[in-house]
């Protein structure tokens, strides 16, 4: 299993504090910010970088000729490199009249293992966390992480930017997705996979599972996925929905909660279901 070092984190946040200290940087109109970024990477930390602003999102792709060692641990050069891009996205973006509510920074190896690691913060968090108003534990858990191995990258043509515009919705659930799965990761006996999305359509939040007995389906997953949607939504005043939908794709049975439900489910002991017995 790949490890994305604790270390790429913390510096992620400590970038973030010293450039709340430093005073103020120059302004880069919506206009130009896709060079600007490009050019500021350049000159600052000589990184060659690719960015693409699409709608209230901006995406910036670090194309790298290595990410990890032999043992799946992410390199101090690669942390150092995707920092350095982390603060320049951060001060450009605290000094632009661009409306933009989330940035994706990509690092990909795209030499040999075709490897990218895929970091996604919403700018309200990060104002959050300069301003004191959340806490570091809660702004680590709000930052999307993933890693993936995309044989895409391997080529000689520039990065496509193929990817939709992140909405809050979609990072809503995504966010929540991560937390549970991190959760059932920590769980001896309990570890199936969550997935989630957002369908616009319905203005619904689609959970989905495969397990092989329905009572633990019931009993332990579903009190736990609706305790950590209940926390996440509320932590972000977000009611744009209608219901929460809890499917096991393998026994094909589903359970569907209303947004005024969800409240039942706020004082859930996850730690004490996450200890239950295994019993398939």
């Amino acid at each position: 299993m790949i490890r994305v070092s604790k270390r790429l984190s913390l510096l992620s946040l400590i970038s973030l504090l010293i450039f709340n200290i430093s005073g103020c940087a120059p302004s880069y109109p919506k206009e130009k910010l896709e060079e600007s970024l490009i050019n500021l990477c350049k000159e600052t930390y000589n990184i060659d970088v690719q960015v693409k602003l699409i709608g209230r999102s901006i995406v910036v792709f670090i194309p790298l000729d290595k990410i990890f060692n032999s043992n799946l641990d992410i390199l101090p050069e690669a942390v150092s490199k995707i920092e350095n891009v982390i603060l320049s996205t951060s001060r450009m973006l605290f000094s632009t009249d661009a409306k933009v509510d989330f940035y994706t920074i990509i690092a990909a190896d795209v030499k040999a293992t075709a490897a990218e690691v895929i970091l996604v913060r919403c700018m309200d968090d990060v104002y959050k966390f300069m301003n004191g108003w959340i806490g570091r534990e809660e702004y680590r858990k709000r930052i999307l992480w993933q890693v993936n191995f995309n044989a895409e990258l391997i080529k000689e043509a520039p990065f496509d930017f193929d990817i939709e515009e992140m909405t809050l919705p979609k990072f809503l659930a995504e966010q929540i997705t991560q937390r549970i799965n991190l959760s059932l990761n920590s769980s001896v006996v309990n570890k199936a996979k969550v997935s989630c999305t957002f369908m616009e359509d319905k203005d619904v939040f689609f959970f989905s599972l495969s397990l092989r007995n329905n009572q633990r389906f019931n009993k332990i997953y579903v009190p736990i996925i609706l305790n950590m949607a209940e926390q996440v939504l509320a932590q972000y005043k977000f009611s744009g929905f209608k219901q929460l939908i809890v499917k096991n794709e393998l026994l094909r049975n589903f359970v569907v909660f209303e947004e005024s439900e969800l409240k039942e489910y706020r004082n859930v002991d996850v730690d004490e279901l996450l200890t239950l017995p295994y019993y398939d």
